[in-house]
């Protein structure tokens, strides 16, 4: 019992010392700061448009919008086009990447582009416009893609010559003519007017109004009666001709070439082709 009591007044300091501790502070969790808003841009093709078969202008909208604590435009640094993955596309000659419409936060834009001639078996275009624009940091890149057929023209060639009929005066000749289709998509050519070489001298020309259509990947074939006028040539070059039985040819015009592709409806193709001809009699 004595030693119960002799320590009372130590419990009663470790009792109240304990309950008078002050609890610990709490440290608050640090906030990430919210990152600056930016411009955003945003670019969309509009349109396409087709002057031929090897030359394609394409419109754009390039669009922006800021929320940010300072000014921003639609100021563009720098661009690139890339036909089919490949960067560095010429643009047209007399033409490029142009402004067309624009009030601060919208601009209008449109790239004119030469095709090339021969770029391989392929049915389709695939154009890549990127835009570098001015940013606080740096140019800030935007993109889009757009896809659109091919066009090819037509090509001609002359099978065979026949000489129908001799005259004294004229001669009538039946002129078969191959033409073939490298589109994917179906042809029809009208208006077709032409001039006919043989031996490097005028032979005869003509004009059909007649509609014929070419298949996809596929061939036509045309009969053409022309008149040969001797007065515009001597009768022993007619004789030669036929005693060799084949004529070096020239066969040039014009024709209207429609298509079934909104791109480009409808053209007008030159031609100028060369060859060998058998000479029937």
């Amino acid at each position: 019992m004595r030693h119960i009591i002799r320590y009372p007044l130590l419990l009663f300091v470790l009792w109240f010392g304990n309950s008078c501790a002050s609890p610990p502070v709490p440290v608050p969790a640090q906030v990430e700061p919210e990152p600056p808003q930016m411009p955003r841009y945003s670019l969309d093709v509009e349109g396409i448009e087709a002057e031929s078969p090897g030359r394609v202008s394409l419109y754009y909208t390039l669009r922006g919008e800021n929320h940010a604590a300072w000014d921003a435009g639609l100021e563009i640094q720098d661009w690139k086009a890339l036909l089919n993955g490949v960067e560095g596309v010429p643009p047209a000659a007399d033409s490029g990447l142009e402004l067309v419409a624009g009030d601060g936060t919208t601009s209008r834009l449109r790239l004119t582009l030469d095709l090339p001639e021969d770029g391989g078996d392929f049915d389709e275009y695939q154009v890549t416009l990127r835009l570098y624009l001015a940013g606080p940091g740096g140019n800030l890149p935007v993109q889009v893609e757009t896809v659109f057929p091919r066009i090819r023209e037509p090509e001609f060639a002359i099978t065979s010559i026949a000489i129908l009929k001799d005259e004294l005066v004229n001669t009538r000749l039946r002129v078969d003519l191959r033409i073939e289709n490298p589109n994917i998509f179906p042809v029809t050519l009208s208006s077709f007017g032409y001039e006919l070489y043989g031996r490097d001298r005028f032979w005869a020309n003509g004009r059909e109004r007649d509609v014929l259509e070419v298949p996809p990947r596929g061939f036509a074939e045309a009969r053409l009666l022309l008149v040969m006028n001797f007065i515009n040539m001597p009768r022993d070059l007619l004789d030669e001709v036929i005693a060799l039985g084949k004529v070096p040819y020239r066969f040039a015009g014009n024709v209207l070439v429609n298509t079934p592709v909104p791109l480009l409806p409808s053209f007008k193709m030159d031609f100028d082709r060369q060859g060998i001809s058998e000479v029937l009699n």
